[in-house]
C-alpha cells in the first residue's frame, strides 16, 4: 500500500481534484466527499514521504503569508458571543476551503497534470456556461428576473463569480504561447461558452468586469499579434449587437449603476449602510465569523431592506463587520503580498502565470468581490484555490523547467 500511494499519489490527486472541479457546484454533497477524499490522500501521502518533503522558500512565503492572516482573524473567531459558531465558522471558511491548494503545492509537480487540471477547469466552466445557456432559452428551472445558474441547479450568483474568474484567464491561456496548444484550443471553447453563459445567466458584475478585463488583456496581447485586436473588434461589434437588438438586455446593462430604483443596487446599499454602523459599533475584532447574519436581522437591518440579504454582498465589509479591522488589515495584508509577489516576477519574466494570479486575485476577490461575498462561497472558492495553486506551481515549474 505505501509503495503504491508514493508512486500513484500524483496521478490520484490529479483525478480527484478534476472529479471535485466536475461536481462540486451540482451537488455540494458529492464535492465534499471528494473533497474529502483529497484531503486524506494529502495526510496519507504526507505521512508516507515525510522524510522526503521539500518545500520551496516560495511557497513557504505563500504559506506564512496565509498564517499571518488566519493569526488576525483569529482573535474575532475567539473573543465572540458565541464561541461555539464562530470558531466553526472560522475552521471551515477561512482555514478547511484553502486546504485544496496543499496538495496541489506539495505533491503535483508535473506541468502536464497541472495543465490537465486547467484544462478540466476550462472545459467544465465552458460546458456549465452553455448549460445555463440552454437554461435560457428552455425556461427551465430559472431563478428571479429569468436569470439561469447553470448545471441542474447551479446558483445564479455563484456561477457570475466563477464567469468572472474564468473568463479573464481562459483569454490569458487562448493569447499566450506559454500554455501548451491544447491548453488554448480549450480555454477558446471555454471563452465561447463563458459568452453564451453571459447571456443566461444575466449578471450584470460580469459583463462588466469581464468586459474591462477583456479589453486590458487584449491591448496587453496585442503587441505580440495583431490579430488580437480584430478578434477584439469583431467581439465587441458581435456582443454590441446581440445587447443592441434585446431591449430586456439594454435595460438591464443601463440598471448596473442605478442606485435611486433599481432594487438589487438598493438592497447592496442599505445593507453597506448597516456594515458601517456594525463596524463603527465593533472596530476591532467585529461581531464574530459566522455571526454577520443574526447580528444583521437582530439590530442593524434597515426597514428599507427587503429582501433580508444573509451577507454583505461585499468581501472586505463582511469581513471588516465578522473580524473587525485587524481581520481586514490581514486579509488585505496577504492579498497585497501576493499581488505584489507575483507582479514583481511578471515585470521580470512577463510569465502568464504571475500575470493569471494577479488577474485571478483582483477579479475573484476585488471586483466581483466588491457586489458578493466571494470569500464564502463554497464552490467558488474551492475553485479560486485550485486555479492559483496550478498557476503557482507552474511558475516554480518554469523557473526550474520542470515537465
Amino acid at each position: 500500500m505505501q509503495s503504491w500511494i508514493i508512486k500513484n499519489s500524483e496521478m490520484v490527486l490529479t483525478v480527484l481534484i478534476s472529479l471535485m472541479i466536475c461536481t462540486t457546484r451540482s451537488s455540494m454533497a458529492l464535492g465534499n466527499l471528494i473533497y474529502s477524499l483529497i484531503i486524506l490522500m494529502t495526510l496519507v501521502t504526507c505521512w508516507y514521504r515525510r522524510h522526503e518533503i521539500s518545500v520551496p522558500q516560495s511557497i513557504r512565503q505563500y504559506g506564512w503569508a496565509y498564517v499571518g492572516m488566519l493569526l488576525c482573524v483569529l482573535p474575532s473567531a475567539l473573543i465572540s458571543n458565541d464561541i461555539a459558531v464562530t470558531t466553526k465558522y472560522f475552521f471551515n471558511i477561512w482555514v478547511w476551503k484553502v486546504l485544496v491548494i496543499v496538495p496541489i503545492l506539495l505533491f503535483i509537480k508535473s506541468s502536464r497534470k497541472l495543465y490537465a487540471i486547467l484544462s478540466v477547469f476550462f472545459v467544465y466552466m465552458g460546458i456549465d456556461a452553455v448549460s445555463a445557456f440552454a437554461q435560457y432559452l428552455l425556461g427551465y428551472n430559472l431563478g428571479p428576473g429569468g436569470r439561469a445558474g447553470g448545471v441542474i441547479h447551479g446558483s445564479m450568483m455563484g456561477l457570475a463569480m466563477l464567469l468572472t474568474l474564468a473568463f479573464p484567464l481562459a483569454l490569458i491561456a487562448a493569447y499566450d504561447k506559454a500554455f501548451p496548444s491544447y491548453v488554448r484550443k480549450l480555454a477558446v471553447f471555454s471563452l465561447f461558452g463563458m459568452l453564451l453563459g453571459m447571456w443566461g445567466n444575466q449578471s450584470r458584475g460580469s459583463w462588466l468586469f469581464n468586459g474591462i478585463n477583456g479589453v486590458l488583456i487584449t491591448l496587453r496581447y496585442c503587441f505580440v499579434n495583431i490579430r488580437y485586436i480584430l478578434v477584439l473588434l469583431v467581439a465587441v461589434v458581435g456582443i454590441g449587437y446581440a445587447f443592441s437588438s434585446n431591449q430586456a438586455y439594454v435595460a438591464r446593462f443601463e440598471s448596473t449603476f442605478n442606485i435611486s430604483t433599481d432594487g438589487s443596487n438598493l438592497g447592496r446599499i442599505y445593507v453597506w449602510e448597516a456594515d458601517k454602523q456594525m463596524i463603527m459599533d465593533h472596530p476591532v475584532t467585529g461581531v464574530g465569523p459566522g455571526l454577520w447574519q443574526k447580528t444583521y436581522r437582530e439590530h442593524y437591518k434597515l426597514k428599507q431592506e427587503t429582501q433580508d440579504l444573509g451577507h454583505s454582498h461585499n468581501n472586505l465589509l463582511q469581513i471588516a463587520s465578522e473580524s473587525g479591522i485587524l481581520g481586514l488589515i490581514g486579509f488585505l495584508g496577504f492579498s497585497f503580498f501576493i499581488f505584489c509577489k507575483s507582479l514583481i516576477h511578471y515585470v521580470k519574466s512577463r510569465n502568464p502565470y504571475d500575470l493569471s494570479i494577479m488577474v485571478g486575485f483582483i477579479s475573484y476577490l476585488f471586483l466581483f468581490g466588491s457586489i458578493d461575498y466571494t470569500w464564502g462561497n463554497s464552490s467558488g472558492i474551492r475553485m479560486f484555490w485550485i486555479v492559483m495553486g496550478i498557476m503557482i506551481q507552474l511558475k516554480i515549474n518554469e523557473n526550474h523547467k520542470i515537465i
